[in-house]
């Protein structure tokens, strides 16, 4: 049996709440697909995030990682085909720290790419109803940390570990407590569940 850890991250600014809290939480020791499934909650820290992931990937020994954020601005599921090395966000992170355009690794790469394929993970939602894209600007708060170190320590460390990303909308089941400002939409939260069983079926090919 594989593998698999899913994250999420705590609420940040001012919400206090995150649909990929809930869903790393509810996935956590479930079998998807015959694969074992650890869901962890990160901290919403530039460091921390990468912290928390890189103890559980020695602890666990994962085959597949698949990190998912909140971006209330995406009009659909985002995979993030690449993390760069730039720290900057429009909201503190929760240990305070708001950098302005800092470089998470002094002298560190400007880029890493995840290594899975993103292109077939975006037709493989397509194909089951949920609207998905590619991007290659994850931009540059807590999420973008957290994909390119973790992209980093896969290269750097020539881990057989499949890895992706992708940034969600808030799902429906928020809408009684969220101000959704004007142009942005919500996803079915049964969406964002499918989204995440495709995508590892998907990493386990």
């Amino acid at each position: 049996m594989k593998r698999a850890i899913l994250t999420g991250f705590e609420p940040f600014g001012p919400y206090s709440f995150n649909p990929v809290q809930d869903t790393a939480r509810e996935y956590d020791g479930k079998i998807v697909d015959d694969v074992e499934v650890l869901g962890l909650v990160l901290p919403c820290t530039y460091y921390g995030s990468f912290d928390a992931l890189s103890e559980n990937m020695n602890r666990f020994s994962p085959d597949i990682i698949l990190s998912t954020g909140l971006a209330s601005r995406v009009p659909r599921i985002r995979f993030e085909s690449i993390g760069r090395n730039v720290m900057d966000g429009k909201y503190p992170d929760a240990n305070g720290s708001k950098p302005d355009y800092e470089p998470i690794v002094p002298d560190g790469r400007p880029w890493y790419p995840t290594n899975s394929d993103f292109r077939a993970l975006v037709n493989a939602l397509r194909k089951n109803g949920i609207p998905a894209e590619i991007s290659i600007d994850a931009e540059g708060f807590i999420c973008n940390s957290l994909l390119y170190l973790t992209a980093r320590r896969i290269h750097e460390e020539e881990l057989a570990v499949g890895y992706a990303f992708f940034h969600t909308p808030w799902t429906d089941d928020y809408l009684d407590r969220i101000k959704l400002e004007h142009g942005k939409v919500t996803i079915k939260k049964c969406d964002l569940r499918k989204a995440i069983e495709v995508t590892l079926h998907e990493l386990t090919r």
